[in-house]
């Protein structure tokens, strides 16, 4: 009686396997992700058609799709866009808890689904929610490491995971401990550089792009970064995505004609999801060199631009281009229009909230030197500068940004001396006002101390940034501050 029990049992499991879903990464699924990730949605989505078609009980397709609505999210920013799309991550989970849960995939999808959630839900502001879903993603990737610890999808997720988890501001930490969260910004990177040795690794698109901006953005590795550029390890081609991971990089590592270039040559065609972004981008670009169709652009991303960011940032720019073209009237009419929009959820858009509710017109020729050195061409700004008259500058604003915009540049120049010199000066004469330019200075000293081994010159900077009231970027300059005391053990 129990021998035939058993024997019941086991049939009854093993038929409950057989009609359960699969996870299957087919050829049709791979044709699909690869698109995707060169944003032809469309494509993608008629591969993963497709295999639904030929193929109905692979679940792999819904985890796949979700990949199309994350992308859609962080390029279009539109908050009914992300009303409409938030109920599909439930539907596609409950398809893929369908799915045959002996697979390494069966809780890898669930946990990629709930992590792309989490970035997204932080995008539009739902923290607390944003949480949860990381802790989900967190508990299940770290069960099924326990289950299959060498499924490299797993490693790559665990990954990014361990790398930001690293990156948490000290203040944070006990927090994330009690959430189970933990890792570390090395362990990560290594976890990450392990899965992109495989030539063949299923998800290698996306792996490098991770690891690209983790090295720009958290080790501040500039060198690394732009490496994978240059090395083709992020191929440009038929891939608008990649242009605008590379465009990235370019523009945080000083490499502002290469940014205009790649820009210029990115495929613009009806089979890639819209990017408006990319016309800001190359708007920007060309500003920083002084090109004089630098307008057509940025009136371009705002003309077809339906998300909430660089909306404010975007007026601000044009505005500086019409001023910088001797056109104040331009300058006023831009500037005053970002006071309609409602909405500043960069810091960029809210720095240019600021500048337009204080409604003054910038000088021109300091304007031109800090679009200048915004794109590195440090030279041309030092030029600029230094043919402006300080003695005949008349408000106190552009007296102190003087000082602050030069030492920069001779900041940028490695031209250490100069740049203490005219960094201290800016302090000094902008240190009783509320203006940025004396809290960053502090920052920059404290920066170049540092680097020459003198610690407490470096800590008495860092501890005035702290100290001081600043209009704008007050909780990066202060982060900023906290993370160099914290790296002197102060």
């Amino acid at each position: 009686m129990v021998i035939r029990f058993t024997i019941l049992f086991s049939l009854i499991c093993n038929f409950n396997i057989l009609l359960a879903q699969t996870f299957e990464y087919s050829y049709n699924c791979k044709q699909a992700y690869q698109n995707i990730y060169k944003l032809k949605f469309n494509e993608g989505q008629q591969w993963l058609a497709q295999e639904k078609a030929e193929n109905p009980k692979n679940v792999l397709t819904y985890f796949i799709e979700n990949h199309i609505d994350f992308l859609k999210l962080y390029i279009n920013d539109n908050r009914k866009l992300y009303a409409a799309i938030e109920p599909k991550m439930e539907q596609r989970l409950e398809k893929i808890k369908k799915g045959n849960s002996a697979s390494p995939y069966y809780l890898y999808a669930q946990a990629d689904i709930h992590l792309q959630w989490a970035f997204c839900k932080i995008k539009f502001g739902d923290y607390l929610s944003a949480i949860f879903e990381v802790k989900k993603s967190f508990s299940m990737l770290q069960e099924n490491k326990k289950r299959f610890p060498a499924f490299k999808p797993n490693i790559k997720s665990l990954g990014l995971l361990h790398t930001l988890f690293g990156a948490v501001p000290d203040k944070y930490k006990f927090g994330a401990k009690l959430l189970g969260l933990k890792g570390s910004i090395d362990e990560g990177m290594q976890e990450l550089n392990s899965v992109l040795q495989d030539s063949s690794f299923q998800f290698k698109e996306e792996t490098i792009i991770l690891y690209t901006l983790l090295l720009l953005h958290l080790q501040k590795d500039k060198t690394n970064a732009w490496n994978m550029i240059e090395n083709t390890t992020i191929p440009l081609g038929d891939n608008l995505l990649n242009h605008f991971i590379a465009a990235s990089v370019a523009e945080h590592t000083g490499k502002n004609d290469k940014m205009i270039s790649i820009l210029a040559n990115r495929p613009n065609s009806a089979a890639y999801y819209a990017f408006p972004y990319l016309d800001f981008l190359y708007g920007f670009a060309k500003l920083n060199r002084l090109d004089a169709d630098a307008d057509v652009y940025l009136k371009k991303f705002i003309a077809t631009n339906k998300g909430r960011a660089y909306q404010k940032e975007a007026l601000r720019k044009l505005a500086w281009f019409y001023l910088i073209n001797d056109n104040p009237t331009g300058y006023k009419k831009y500037m005053q229009q970002i006071l309609s929009i409602s909405e500043a959820p960069s810091d960029e858009d809210k720095s240019a909230q600021k500048e337009a509710e204080q409604n003054f017109i910038p000088n021109k020729e300091l304007l031109k030197a800090r679009v200048l050195s915004d794109g590195a061409y440090f030279n041309k700004a030092l030029a600029t500068i230094n043919a402006i008259a300080p003695e005949k500058l008349t408000r106190t604003r552009d007296i102190i940004e003087y000082y602050y915009r030069k030492a920069r540049i001779y900041d940028e120049l490695k031209q250490n001396t100069e740049a203490v010199k005219y960094y201290l000066i800016s302090i000094q004469k902008g240190e009783n006002y509320k203006y940025y330019f004396a809290a960053n200075a502090c920052i920059k000293l404290g920066a170049i101390f540092e680097e020459q081994h003198k610690k407490s010159n470096a800590i008495q900077y860092y501890k005035k940034a702290i100290q001081l009231d600043k209009d704008e970027y007050s909780n990066s300059i202060d982060a900023e501050a906290k993370a160099g005391l914290n790296r002197l053990g102060n």
